[in-house]
């Protein structure tokens, strides 16, 4: 685990680094040009569905318990701002969930809408894409399935340059526990829940 968060902490700073050496145009509302956001979350969810196809039961559909179950994540984006109103980036995650416990990296597709042209701002925004299977096995230690976001922030300037980003938002994960993809795994899970974001845009 500590190897992989550093690998983590590389991808993302390589990431702020490259969006500011792109940054060409006097941007002091950070809605112009090239961007990256960089942030983590926290995500309680709401509900959990486990489905298996067991050999000689059939299929099985069950609800885990959410009482102590959460995840975690810290994510990058990079982007373009087509107008101020509007950015499309792309993003890649490490994704931690506990109770049940399993690890996921997703990679997504980012939307962003902006409500004025100005430093601070209202935003909606929404996410979509798959996750890698990383690690060998019938049990990869990244497993594969697909993410979608959706949420409601606020970016706002703290001082000078320095731009922060909160949001809330509404998370759906479809995840198959075994090497195969989703629709041909005999063990998936979906765990829909509500999470809270902060972070950065440079």
């Amino acid at each position: 685990m500590p190897k992989i968060l550093l690998v983590l902490q590389f991808l993302l700073l390589s990431a702020k680094f490259y969006s500011q050496e792109l940054q060409t145009s006097n941007d002091s509302f950070k809605n112009k040009g090239f961007y990256n956001i960089t942030r983590s979350s926290i995500i309680k969810p709401i509900k959990i569905i486990q489905i298996q196809n067991i050999e000689g039961l059939g299929t099985i559909e069950s609800n885990p318990s959410t009482n102590r179950a959460f995840s975690y994540s810290i994510e990058t984006i990079t982007g373009y701002f087509l107008t101020p109103y509007f950015s499309l980036g792309l993003g890649f995650g490490f994704d931690g969930y506990q109770n049940p416990t399993f690890n996921t990296l997703p990679v997504f597709l980012d939307l962003r809408l902006y409500g004025t042209d100005d430093e601070n701002s209202p935003y909606i925004y929404g996410n979509i894409g798959p996750s890698i299977n990383l690690g060998g096995g019938e049990s990869p230690t990244f497993k594969k399935g697909m993410i979608f976001n959706f949420g409601l922030g606020y970016k706002f300037n703290v001082r000078d340059s320095l731009f922060l980003v909160t949001d809330v938002f509404y998370s759906h994960k479809n995840v198959s526990l075994t090497k195969e993809w989703l629709d041909k795994s005999p063990n998936t899970i979906k765990i829909n829940g509500i999470g809270l974001s902060v972070g950065a845009i440079f």
